[in-house]
């Protein structure tokens, strides 16, 4: 996921999207995520500047390792669902 903004409450956002995720039964790696880490606060907008522009893509390039390691992994081993 991609959260817009900056890192004030980006967390959070990451946080709640990602547990609705997983109780539906989605599979979440590790560093699914990415959003501009400007510091906590308000202040200039993601266009207006570019502090803060290598941050966010070295976490999406991670994101994106992440989630086709884990996709191969899945392709490789389904989970199946549970039969009783």
């Amino acid at each position: 996921m991609v959260v817009t903004g900056n890192e004030d409450g980006a967390h959070h956002v990451i946080s709640e999207i990602s547990g609705g995720l997983v109780e539906i039964g989605y599979t979440i790696p590790g560093q699914a995520w990415t959003y501009w880490n400007r510091g906590p606060g308000p202040g200039v907008e993601y266009s207006e500047t570019e502090d803060g522009h290598e941050w966010s893509h070295g976490t999406a390039r991670l994101m994106a390792h992440n989630l086709y390691a884990v996709a191969s992994a899945l392709a490789a081993n389904p989970v199946l669902p549970h039969r009783e």
